[in-house]
């Protein structure tokens, strides 16, 4: 009978990295057009400290030259898109943290399974903390919105930002990385 709670907890915590891999791959699976350095954009390499640009059609080229109507639709759907993924990220994380907390409350989960969920929830806890120190940090520094998503040794962060170039990268890694102690190459930025 322990061995079929133990396959239970494994389950449980099976389908709450699912739902997190499912919205990482939501927010960021077809992010492919990236943004250059200033002084090389007839490179067509990847560079160490490259950023990645969300919607890279409305924010490369000269922006000043951009219909103020095509301007608001993406400073909307921007703002959208920050609301929408603070409100997933929170459900997502929210039934993890019921999962784990309905486990451990259980009086029929045996004591290994138990510790495994205490360990769990802590490291949702972390995550979280880091996650909204560096989300802090960066809107500290000029970034009108930020999302940073912590998950298994590495951090995504999406920035709302008119003027995405190599040096706010360079910002933003140098506070992940003194946050949440991940080396540079596991950050990857996306500017909206």
């Amino acid at each position: 009978m322990n061995m079929g709670k133990r396959q239970l907890v494994l389950a449980a915590l099976i389908v709450a990295l699912g739902a997190a891999v499912y919205l990482n791959w939501q927010f960021y699976g077809n992010n492919t057009t990236l943004a250059t350095d200033v002084a090389a954009t007839s490179s067509s390499t990847r560079t160490l400290g490259e950023a990645q640009l969300v919607e890279g059609s409305a924010v490369s080229g000269n922006p000043k030259s951009a219909s103020s109507s095509a301007s608001s639709a993406v400073q909307t759907s921007a703002d959208t898109y920050f609301t929408q993924a603070q409100l997933s990220r929170k459900q997502v994380r929210d039934s993890a943290v019921d999962m784990v907390e309905k486990i451990i409350n259980d009086s029929n989960t045996g004591e290994a399974a138990k510790k495994e969920a205490v360990d769990k929830a802590a490291a949702i806890a972390q995550n979280s903390i880091q996650e909204n120190n560096i989300e802090t940090l960066i809107k500290a520094k000029g970034f009108s919105d930020c999302l940073v998503f912590i998950q298994n040794g590495e951090c995504s962060v999406v920035v709302k930002s008119k003027d995405a170039d190599q040096k706010s990268a360079i910002v933003i890694k140098d506070i992940v990385s003194g946050q949440s102690g991940i080396s540079y190459d596991k950050i990857k930025i996306n500017f909206v």
